[in-house]
């Protein structure tokens, strides 16, 4: 990873003062990068921590080969002229570390919808999920709802069955009419530790029963799994623009 902008501006009314940076990774693996996670750090003169801001980014792509630009919008930070001796960020230091991730996407399968409250469809087969982890099946559940209308919760236990960390894993279930048009679409997701497990829940409130007569829920799973971590540091430059 490539440092290729690192500035500082004036202090505005308030005191101020924004730090942005650029930088750009060069993805040598087999993989595409489809998501970036990563921090931040800004100290001063002292080497005292004045401020920083967190990366995490699931809409990043870089093909395999290829290279790409994380640009100020990610990597920004601000501090305040009373941080520094001199008013200014020009001796401040900038830590950047990221890590890239590669998506592997299983698709789990379709569910019935159920005709009335108290009625449950499901899916039973054990799925890897890239290797690292496994779905263990899909509930869908109708819950009561009052207006006639339906509320429906899943649930799909994911465990992380590897020594390494998911930065992110994701049920999403998408309501499918009998012509295969997708009316709604729901997700959970979150971080899942090395040798864990944690049930993620999409559910839909105020389906229309009607339009989903003869349609399906299809679900799928995808986990976020680690390519490279990079670490650049930079003094700010000023720029008036």
């Amino acid at each position: 990873m490539k440092i290729t902008k690192c500035t500082y501006d004036n202090p505005d009314s308030d005191g101020a003062i924004s730090i942005t940076s650029e930088v750009l990774i060069e993805n040598n693996s087999e993989f595409d990068i489809e998501y970036i996670k990563g921090s931040v750090i800004v100290v001063n003169e002292d080497g005292v921590t004045i401020a920083g801001s967190d990366v995490d980014d699931d809409d990043f792509f870089i093909g395999s080969k290829d290279s790409g630009a994380i640009d100020e919008w990610s990597l920004s930070a601000y501090v305040h002229k009373n941080h520094f001796d001199k008013g200014n960020a020009s001796e401040a230091k900038v830590y950047i570390a990221l890590t890239s991730y590669r998506r592997e996407v299983v698709e789990l399968g379709s569910l019935d919808v159920p005709a009335k409250a108290g009625e449950m469809s499901v899916i039973k087969k054990v799925l890897s999920l890239g290797g690292a982890a496994e779905c263990m099946g899909v509930s869908c559940l109708r819950k009561n709802n009052d207006d006639g209308e339906m509320d429906i919760e899943f649930s799909a236990g994911i465990r992380n069955t590897s020594e390494q960390y998911i930065a992110k894993a994701q049920v999403t279930v998408k309501a499918m009419d009998q012509r295969d048009a997708q009316i709604e679409e729901s997700y959970d997701y979150s971080e899942l530790p090395a040798k864990t497990g944690k049930v993620y829940s999409p559910s839909f409130y105020g389906l229309k029963y009607g339009k989903l007569k003869n349609g399906e829920f299809k679900a799928s799973a995808s986990v976020f799994l680690p390519i490279d971590t990079y670490a650049v540091e930079a003094t700010p430059k000023y720029s008036d623009d």
